[in-house]
């Protein structure tokens, strides 16, 4: 694979930091009273099983007193978190590594090697997936209701029946942070910092605004976006940048309308969508050794 433009170190600090707030603002959501209230109703399985009449009952009746809680909270809460993961993944190569590989799975899925070809497909990506776990605060209330007369007429092999299908019912979405682009943002923060200073080094300028653009570039090829809508205004305001480091002109314009951009491309990203399952553990692991 060819080289990157190589990242400076208080931009890796900052990227690092950035995602840990991402993850932060989510796992922030998660409260105590859905985490109880998930966890009771699992305990009421072990309970049903040991023929627990009053003592599931009873658990139950907690379970809708602390969604109660929350629903006195906010009326209008549909979903509420009570897990948060993340996952990272993330290419080493370049715009050029890209474009090859593309070309190695459009040949293979002409030989209908299908499989392969989306084996490796998984690869080119490079973004923060953080995975939140929700509790559909809507519904769930009304299934606990319905089991309770179940277990009162001790039918329990029916009570369990609906408790794991309500179980079942648990919300999974996904949000996907593209990493080059975060890694443009915080280069675009960095240099902006520089600029301001009173004897800015002009090679470090220009080389955080390559790095920057180089990781937009990365952004489009792996499929961040679209050219025309998300990128074509960023490079122009970059190549403003680089055109008039030499010059006494001021940039505080363009950086300020570059951050802003950049800022509102991540705000469109951090939005949670469904996501058809968990990764599994193995799958995490052969990330790992590929780093």
């Amino acid at each position: 694979m060819s080289k990157r433009i190589k990242e400076n170190k208080e931009v890796t600090k900052n990227v690092n930091t950035a995602k840990g707030n991402y993850v932060n603002e989510q796992a922030n959501k998660v409260t105590k009273e859905a985490v109880d209230a998930i966890n009771l109703v699992a305990s009421v399985l072990e309970m049903l099983d040991k023929k627990e009449k009053d003592k599931a009952i009873e658990t139950i009746e907690k379970v809708l007193g602390k969604l109660e809680v929350l629903i006195a909270k906010d009326p209008n809460l549909q979903v509420v978190p009570v897990d948060v993961k993340q996952q990272v993944i993330d290419f080493p190569g370049t715009v050029e590594d890209v474009e090859v590989i593309k070309a190695e799975i459009i040949a293979l899925i002409e030989d209908n090697e299908v499989q392969v070809a989306r084996d490796i497909m998984l690869k080119l990506a490079s973004e923060l997936d953080i995975y939140v776990t929700a509790l559909p605060i809507g519904t769930y209330p009304v299934v606990l209701k319905a089991i309770v007369p179940l277990i009162e007429s001790e039918k329990y092999d029916e009570a369990k029946k609906l408790l794991i299908e309500a179980l079942e019912t648990l919300v999974l979405e996904k949000i996907v942070l593209p990493l080059p682009i975060l890694r443009a943002e915080q280069a675009i923060i960095k240099a902006n910092e520089l600029a301001n200073k009173e004897n800015p080094n002009k090679d470090e300028l220009k080389e955080l605004l390559s790095f920057a653009k180089e990781q937009l570039e990365l952004a489009e090829a792996l499929g961040y976006g679209k050219k025309d809508v998300d990128y074509k205004d960023l490079y122009e305001e970059i190549t403003k940048l680089e055109d008039i480091l030499g010059s006494d002109k001021s940039t505080e314009d363009i950086f300020a309308t570059l951050k802003e951009k950049l800022s509102a491309i991540m705000a469109g990203f951090n939005k949670p969508k469904a996501a058809t399952e968990m990764p599994s553990a193995e799958k995490k692991e052969e990330q790992k050794e590929e780093k």
